[in-house]
């Protein structure tokens, strides 16, 4: 909009001034005689390609319903051949010959050795089907389908060229089904005078219901099976009227005129379709779908549309580039003025970002050195007081170290003397470890996984002088991964020892636990030492928010002050009593604060 506001001020000027077309104006001309030639080579290419991308997706479709017609004619051809199976197997071939004087028993485990085996070969396919075997010598009669009546008069108009399409009677009552029937001896031109058995292969309708179903998943037409001669078979879940109508529009096209497959384009309730047929050779039935040549030109539609958008935002990139170039004069200045307004308001931070390539670049330059001396002058002030800050961070961090360096060395004098090497070796190595990281300056932050290695060296050295010193830790997890000051967390533990065990009878336990909250995260050293009067835990609260505290309170003041600088104000030490009998004192840190908020 702004963009547009700029070229009608100039055309504006223009025409109050008399003045000769500006250059803004010619560049407009040019954008849209660049985009008229455009314009109409893609009307071209569009409608070519128009046309191959109809004739591909027809050719798609088309094979698509190739494809389930060829696994219908698969699956029926199978259950065909399988009742070849079932008239040369040797119990059935045996249901021609047995005698009426043969013993009941033997009929019947005759038949029911015959009806395992159909069952057996029903089971194979994945149409649900039924078989059955009828002889008419013996009139024995076995079948999967215990519903339907089987007798000589069944079985007096036989089909056996080709699927016939009726209704049957099954366990779940009478359904639409297709059946065919093999006659022995066989002879696929003439029927037998006197047959000795009939095999009859059946398979319900609704397995070409669920395969219309599979088929209509993601497809934005409407399929179904046609026969002129019976009801179409309809997927499940389509409108029957609709379909039917469909159906009946099908029929109304000449049957040599259609052939095997192919594609014709209809009228259907004021809308074109696009028709895609295939016939089954095993059924006889055309597989027919019906398609809104909408959904079929869809793609080619959106890609028209998405040109016109992109020639609109090209057309809109042009205008946008003729408002730059008068941003180039007039931005500047707008600038200039915006600077000097913000260093009147105290703003010497401020810089000018927009540097053009004219004559306002030398200005802009000058002006933003003179804003950059100014803040640089104003910055050495802050610098020098940061600097005075981190080193006393870093004296305060160095007080924390080692308070017990003599005792360490009495320790191993003393294990030296007993000739206790395993004990020296195993202390001298927590002595290590411990030192070498609380030596190690050169980095301000770690992860509470290392700051736990530094309290379990610690406290393992205080335990092998003290064996009535034990500890536990219950650290929640994706807790170690925290990121926190060096040394926080060891002044705890040392207070605790030192102050907490002092006067402390029998076993001395502590208990580290690290905890997420709702705001935050906190860290507890709990311990059941001797702990403090209410009126001395009020003075060490107390004690650190001073400047200045007492000699034995200065560790926990400098932990709260670091907390403080590196979390912001709502962080620090929580001290009170503990469950466990003795101090609870919690590192507590609270998100979105301080130099370090993403901790």
């Amino acid at each position: 909009m702004t963009g547009w506001m700029h070229v009608l001020q100039f055309l504006k000027i223009n025409r109050m001034t008399g003045r000769r077309m500006n250059i803004f104006t010619k560049i407009m001309i040019v954008i849209v005689i660049m985009l008229v030639p455009i314009v109409v080579m893609y009307n071209s290419s569009n409608k070519i390609s128009t046309d191959v991308v109809e004739k591909e997706l027809l050719q798609v479709n088309l094979n698509r319903l190739r494809l389930f017609v060829g696994q219908m004619d698969a699956e029926a051809d199978r259950l065909w051949k399988a009742a070849y199976v079932v008239a040369k197997d040797p119990d059935v071939v045996q249901l021609q010959f047995r005698a009426s004087s043969d013993p009941v028993y033997t009929w019947l485990q005759a038949k029911k050795q015959v009806q395992e085996k159909l069952d057996l070969q029903s089971s194979t396919f994945e149409w649900s089907n039924k078989l059955t075997v009828y002889s008419p010598p013996s009139g024995v009669v076995v079948s999967t389908n215990w519903k339907q009546q089987y007798d000589a008069d069944y079985f007096r108009n036989p089909v056996q060229d080709h699927w016939d399409y009726r209704l049957i009677t099954t366990e779940r009552g009478s359904e639409q089904a297709f059946l065919r029937q093999l006659i022995t001896p066989f002879d696929p031109k003439e029927m037998p005078e006197n047959p000795s058995l009939y095999v009859e292969v059946t398979f319900s309708a609704e397995n070409l219901v669920r395969m219309l179903d599979r088929l209509m998943q993601g497809s934005a037409g409407s399929a179904f099976l046609f026969n002129p001669n019976f009801e179409p078979i309809l997927p499940s879940d389509m409108d029957r009227a609709q379909m039917l109508e469909m159906s009946r529009i099908f029929a109304d096209m000449k049957a040599d005129e259609l052939g095997k497959e192919g594609s014709v384009k209809l009228k259907f309730r004021d809308e074109e379709y696009l028709v895609n047929y295939a016939a089954s050779d095993a059924l006889g039935w055309y597989l027919v779908d019906f398609v809104p040549m909408t959904q079929v030109l869809k793609p080619i539609d959106q890609s028209k549309y998405m040109f016109y958008a992109a020639s609109g935002l090209l057309l809109l990139m042009g205008i946008s580039s003729v408002a730059l170039l008068y941003r180039h004069v007039q931005k500047p200045i707008y600038e200039l003025i915006r600077a000097v307004k913000s260093l009147r308001r105290g703003d010497y931070g401020y810089r000018i970002a927009h540097w053009p390539s004219n004559e306002f670049r030398y200005l802009i330059e000058q002006f933003n050195l003179m804003s950059q001396d100014t803040q640089e002058l104003i910055d050495k002030v802050y610098t020098e007081q940061l600097r005075a800050k981190e080193s006393s961070l870093k004296h305060l961090q160095a007080q924390i170290n080692p308070h017990f360096l003599y005792n360490n060395f009495a320790y191993i004098q003393s294990m030296a003397q007993l000739d206790r090497t395993k004990a020296i070796v195993a202390f001298t190595q927590h002595l290590s470890q411990y030192y070498r990281y609380t030596t190690r300056t050169e980095q301000q932050l770690t992860f509470l996984s290392d700051e736990m290695d530094l309290i379990r060296n610690y406290l393992e050295i205080h335990r092998m002088q003290s064996e009535r010193l034990q500890y536990a830790e219950q650290i929640e997890e994706g807790m170690m991964s925290l990121l926190l000051p060096r040394l926080l967390l060891q002044p705890l533990i040392e207070n605790a020892v030192v102050h907490g065990m002092e006067g402390k009878k029998g076993e001395f336990h502590i208990l580290i636990t690290g905890r997420r909250t709702a705001d935050g995260c906190e860290l507890l050293v709990e311990d059941n030492g001797i702990g403090m009067k209410p009126d001395e835990l009020a003075a060490l609260r107390y004690s650190l928010q001073q400047s200045t505290s007492l000699s034995h309170s200065i560790g926990l003041r400098n932990v709260h002050q670091r907390l403080r600088h590196y979390f912001g104000d709502s962080s620090g030490l929580r001290i009170e009593h503990s469950p466990l009998g003795g101090l609870c004192v919690g590192l507590i840190i609270k998100d979105g604060g301080g130099s370090n908020s993403n901790v």
